[in-house]
């Protein structure tokens, strides 16, 4: 598979309340893949495709994890961030300041000289540095600029690295989906906004759209590394997608889940399934604002998550394209399925 979209994805820009950039690549992929594109207030990107099956909304989210700048200090910036960002991620490296124009910056690490004890302060705390004079730096940065980490893009063999798999990767995963399914569904494809910072794109348009089904497709945290308890390591990596049964803020449509892994099996695909009480999806906003849906949650594992380069493997992102594409084909199938307990013996 050609992997240049995703490329072209990660690497546009796309902090939650400008994701602009992205939204672009976005829209010139599925503009002739859908019937109808709009537009909302928010920023959302609404595509329809129409069908002869129920209302589907399939969702994946256009921004990443960022920061604005909160204040400048002569030759120093501050920043606050936009998302859960760990300040160990970030210490040392290197960002952008997209102000007049782009600039790089270091965020200042104390001096291992100092001889002091070492811990790192949280991300309100850090400064940038972008080797400016006082002078310059108020001509080129102002209050509210946003901050990103820098682009970055590597396919090896097995493997891509990349800033902003979470979630350029499901938005690639629908695009490819998309383009290579005949969908039996009435279908919405929603990149959504502002994920990151409290799910608010999706918790604006679900009241609007109204669908009877809705799958979110995301880039999932995958803790299966060195030092990592088994019980611990939530999806791992080479193992397919995760279709998600929990995690700290949803609790999946369980028949719908199983509907999924049922039609996974049926067609050979790898998959895992996961219960978990971490992180978080717009899947729970979309299963309760504006009134109850079926909602369930598909991922791919991804290392590294919400760091300058995470991690997936070739594999889990085709084995998840093939998922949601059997879904879309398939929708009446997997809806079907009823779990019940079993009886007594």
């Amino acid at each position: 598979m050609n992997f240049e979209l995703l490329k072209r994805l990660c690497e546009a820009p796309g902090a939650p309340g400008a994701e602009g950039p992205v939204r672009e690549v976005v829209l010139e992929a599925a503009r002739n893949l859908v019937d109808e594109v709009e537009l909302d207030q928010l920023g959302n990107l609404i595509l329809r495709r129409r069908g002869p099956g129920p209302k589907i909304l399939l969702d994946a989210h256009l921004d990443e994890v960022a920061f604005l700048v909160s204040a400048i200090e002569g030759s120093f910036i501050r920043i606050v961030p936009l998302g859960g960002v760990d300040p160990q991620v970030i210490y040392g490296g290197r960002l952008l300041i997209w102000g007049r124009r782009r600039l790089s910056a270091v965020v200042g690490p104390r001096p291992p000289h100092l001889g002091e004890e070492k811990k790192v302060p949280a991300v309100e705390e850090l400064f940038l540095d972008p080797g400016l004079s006082p002078e310059r730096l108020a001509e080129l940065v102002s209050i509210g600029d946003v901050v990103t980490f820098p682009p970055y893009f590597e396919e090896t063999e097995e493997a891509v690295f990349a800033k902003a798999l979470d979630d350029r990767i499901g938005l690639f995963v629908l695009l490819e989906a998309l383009k290579e399914s005949v969908s039996q569904a009435e279908l919405y494809l929603v990149a959504s906004v502002q994920e990151e910072v409290g799910l608010k794109g999706a918790e604006a348009l679900i009241k609007r759209l109204e669908p009877e089904v809705v799958l979110v497709v995301e880039g999932t945290l995958a803790l299966d590394v060195p030092g990592i308890p088994a019980h611990q390591r939530l999806a791992r990596c080479g193992q397919g997608p995760e279709i998600r049964l929990s995690d700290a803020r949803f609790v999946a449509d369980r028949d719908f889940s199983l509907g999924l892994a049922e039609l996974a099996r049926r067609h050979g695909i790898k998959h895992q399934l996961v219960v978990k009480k971490k992180g978080g999806t717009n899947a729970a906003a979309f299963q309760t604002a504006g009134g109850p849906r079926r909602v369930g949650a598909v991922s791919v594992p991804v290392r590294y998550l919400h760091g300058p380069v995470s991690l997936a493997f070739k594999e889990d992102i085709l084995e998840t394209i093939r998922l949601v594409k059997a879904f879309l084909e398939e929708p009446k199938d997997a809806l079907a399925y009823r779990w019940s307990y079993p009886s007594s013996p």
